[in-house]
């Protein structure tokens, strides 16, 4: 196989424990996702706890297979007709390739101007340029001299429902989720951590949150606010 992978992974020590992989293999977060998927699956990538999108080509088969993270924090478009496939993590890298039908997307364009959310996540502002839907594997298929396209999903958001005792034991349950997804991205990032501060309820806690984990360690978080 062939493959190009983009990942930041948060819990590289149960996936190289799944593997039967030493604690600190060595491997690149893009190299453990890639032998995850290629020795166990790609219904696998639900046990991974990251911000990742990549493609495995298989020269056999002359199948691509593309997927992205849980919840589509990296981007990942493709282009797809009867002669040609083209895919990219930045939809200008697929603008730039001469030929396409790059005709502008009139519906979504005027949901945006008329503030609507309610289009699929798969459209684009180009009409024949998608997106690979979030928390997929999606396989492109050659098939009497043109492609297939087929999409399943390795995990589904609500699928599985925690159920406890009354409101404090939710509350108690929801601010371990975000002190353990906090501190999982600091793990990750060595350096200097930067955060957006909007003032709204989400950056507040966990600005807060990582402020308070950062302090532990004597380093300070520093925040930044967008104006437009």
């Amino acid at each position: 196989q062939i493959a190009v992978v983009d990942a930041l992974l948060y819990n590289r020590d149960e996936l190289e424990n799944a593997l039967g992989l030493p604690e600190n293999c060595g491997l690149s977060d893009e190299e453990l996702l890639l032998r995850l998927v290629l020795e166990l699956g790609f219904d696998k990538l639900s046990m991974v706890n990251g911000d990742f999108c990549g493609a495995v080509y298989e020269p056999t088969q002359k199948q691509w297979t593309l997927f992205r993270d849980h919840l589509g924090v990296r981007p990942l478009y493709y282009y797809l007709d009867e002669r040609i496939f083209v895919f990219s993590t930045d939809i200008r890298g697929i603008a730039s390739v001469e030929g396409l039908d790059l005709r502008v997307n009139e519906e979504k364009l005027f949901a945006r101007l008329n503030f609507c959310n309610h289009l699929s996540l798969q459209q684009t502002d180009y009409a024949n340029v998608h997106c690979i839907l979030p928390a997929a594997v999606t396989r492109i298929i050659p098939s009497n001299g043109c492609y297939t396209l087929e999409e399943k999903p390795y995990w589904k958001l609500r699928s599985r429902k925690i159920r406890l005792e009354n409101d404090t034991a939710y509350a108690n349950r929801m601010r371990s989720l975000v002190e353990d997804a906090v501190r999982r991205r600091l793990d990750a990032v060595p350096g200097l951590i930067g955060a957006e501060l909007s003032g709204g309820l989400d950056s507040s806690i966990i600005c807060a949150v990582c402020a308070e984990e950062m302090a532990k360690d004597g380093k300070q978080l520093s925040t930044f606010s967008v104006d437009y």
